[in-house]
């Protein structure tokens, strides 16, 4: 999967803004997949150089001029064409789950900071992703992408819930499973 397969997905939907397309990411997308305005702009006209994206151009007055896209014919094959490949396995960067890893060489009152910073971190999620959920609903969102809003927030609150378990397994006194924590 790549950005550009995302943002042929989002213009087949509705013709967007590079801003908009940056919304996209930052809302519905954000559970799975994130792109910078940095990397849509240059992907948007790498994808207009192919043919697989067109745009008009809006003037506005006191504004910039912005630039409205939407996917061509050759973007829709081509897009169809990723659907029908078969599934990437999943990457996973998370930087949090590095840090506990190693968090042995951590004291203990700072783990437990790392415990509680990625839990706060992902009650906000849920919280974000909620709020999307119920505005989409106002809106046309079908099955599939309320399964994948659901499906987030149920990972973000196992993941809550499985912090919470280990918070209890190293105790209040610093020590885990009655062994001194390595510092």
């Amino acid at each position: 999967m790549k950005s550009n397969d995302i943002i042929l997905g989002i213009l087949l939907e509705n013709p967007a803004t590079g801003y908009e397309i940056k919304e996209k990411f930052s809302t519905s997308f954000s559970n799975f997949y994130n792109a910078s305005f940095g990397s849509i702009y240059p992907i948007l006209h790498k994808l207009t150089q192919e043919n697989k994206v067109a745009f008009k151009t809006v003037v506005q007055e006191g504004k910039p001029n912005k630039k409205i896209y939407s996917i061509t014919k050759k973007g829709k094959i081509a897009f169809q064409q990723y659907l029908r490949q078969p599934v990437e396995g999943e990457k996973i960067k998370w930087d949090f789950m590095v840090r506990l890893f190693y968090s042995k060489y951590l004291t203990w009152p700072e783990r437990l900071g790392l415990i509680d910073s990625e839990t706060t971190t992902r009650k906000s999620e849920i919280q974000s992703l909620t709020i999307l959920r119920e505005r989409l609903r106002t809106q046309h969102i079908d099955q599939y992408q309320l399964f994948c809003l659901n499906l987030g927030i149920k990972q973000k609150e196992l993941v809550i819930n499985e912090l919470q378990e280990l918070k209890r397994n190293i105790g209040l006194d610093g020590k885990e499973n009655n062994k001194e924590v390595v510092t």
